[in-house]
């Protein structure tokens, strides 16, 4: 299992969300396990995404797929930041 981060700046979150909903089936099948949306604080615009995976090699499918790539196409000026966590916490 492994934690998948993206911190996206979008243009306009309700056409972003709509087409990040539209692909949950799809990562859920890809082995998505669960899927949490924050706001970053004070930046209405910055989204950081967390979500859980079977494992690395599933989210990195996601990554690169055409879902994905339409996804990002959704994003603001400002490249998306994209990091894998472990799945248990330090100390």
């Amino acid at each position: 299992m492994i934690y998948l981060l993206i911190k996206q700046s979008i243009k306009n979150y309700a056409n972003w969300k709509n087409s990040f909903d539209q692909f949950q089936e799809y990562r859920k099948i890809g082995g998505e396990l669960s899927c949490e949306i924050y706001q970053a604080n004070g930046k209405r615009n910055e989204h950081i995404i967390l979500s859980q995976w079977k494992n690395e090699e599933s989210a990195l499918e996601f990554l690169q797929s055409q879902s994905f790539q339409m996804i990002k196409e959704l994003e603001d000026e400002e490249p998306v930041a994209i990091q894998f966590l472990p799945p248990k916490a330090v100390g």
